[in-house]
């Protein structure tokens, strides 16, 4: 499979993935907006009478079977009667804490737990919003099969298995992506300048309506965006970064919202990240490799090398190969 096609995938991966979350968001609200219901409908499982019956009942009105397997059955029957008390219970505590996106999760998709239903009168009301569900499982099916393809297209590949699959907040689907837009770009880029540039990174890079933009979008869209949203998400180095970042940008520019501090830092996490990348993927490759600009020019000392953000795997290997 080629890079182009790599590209078109994930791009359609992160599609479906957003209107999935919007889907599941929907399934939320009307839970939210039904909670009563439900809880109704939950309850009512407790008011049905015991289903419970002794071998020798069975044994009177069933002829064939002796006392042992009926009461087998009977004691079938009453471990299922306590699995749906109990999954209504946990149900029922979900909605009273009002949280209602790990009860749609755990009663309402199933896809994990392949949990039954708490009841059929819970079952009934579900079907209300069953095409909303038949939508968000198809979704999340065709999600997880788009993975599992760009996974395997970038599993072997010398770039994720040395250096990015050891860095904490970049997963398959990213690396993936790193690897589509960027490997090549980078054996053509002398400078880690103009890999910025490539990126849409560099100062001043806007769209502007009219004109043709001097950067990749959908790499900054797809790509380049999500490297910097998954570093916040995760307690890694990139983290640690950006959270300094932040606290310094605030520091000096009291006048500028948060919003303008977060994309900041975000944009300087991410552009020494690809630094590191541009860095390790030319010296596997043989090429030359120059110092960035505030190193080598201005002289700075603090410089953020890829060691810095391995974070899983054996660190001495990794080094070893880096500056082989």
């Amino acid at each position: 499979m080629r890079s182009y096609e790599i590209r078109r995938l994930i791009e359609n991966y992160y599609d479906i993935q957003k209107i999935r979350v919007e889907t599941f968001n929907r399934i939320v609200c009307w839970v939210r907006e039904n909670k009563e219901r439900l809880k109704d409908a939950l309850k009512s499982h407790f008011l049905n009478e015991p289903q419970e019956k002794i071998a020798s009942q069975f044994l009177n009105e069933t002829q064939g079977k002796v006392a042992s397997q009926l009461y087998k059955e009977t004691q079938r029957k009453n471990a299922s009667q306590y699995v749906h008390e109990t999954h209504s219970l946990i149900a029922l505590e979900l909605l009273e804490k009002k949280k209602y996106s790990e009860f749609v999760k755990k009663f309402i998709l199933n896809h994990k737990t392949r949990e039954p239903p708490p009841s059929s009168a819970f079952s009934n009301l579900l079907k209300e919003i069953k095409d909303l569900i038949w939508f968000h499982n198809r979704l999340y099916e065709t999600e997880k099969e788009l993975y599992r393809r760009i996974d395997k297209w970038s599993k072997d590949h010398p770039l994720r298995k040395e250096f990015l699959s050891k860095v904490r907040g970049i997963g398959p689907i990213l690396a993936s992506g790193i690897i589509a837009w960027l490997s090549e770009p980078i054996l053509k880029a002398n400078y880690v300048s103009q890999l910025w540039s490539y990126c849409g990174l560099a100062p001043g890079q806007k769209r502007k309506r009219g004109q043709k933009a001097n950067f990749d979008p959908r790499l900054k869209s797809f790509v380049v965006y999500r490297i910097g949203q998954s570093f916040i998400k995760f307690k890694c180095f990139g983290r640690k970064l950006y959270d300094a970042f932040r606290k310094q940008c605030e520091e000096k520019h009291k006048d500028w919202s948060k919003l303008h501090c977060h994309n900041w830092a975000r944009r300087k996490v991410v552009k020494l990240f690809l630094a590191s990348v541009w860095e390790v993927w030319r010296r596997m490759n043989g090429l030359p490799v120059t110092e960035p600009y505030p190193i080598e020019i201005l002289g700075h000392k603090d410089k953020i090398t890829p060691e810095m953000w391995i974070e899983k795997g054996e660190v001495k290997v990794i080094e070893y190969k880096i500056q082989k």
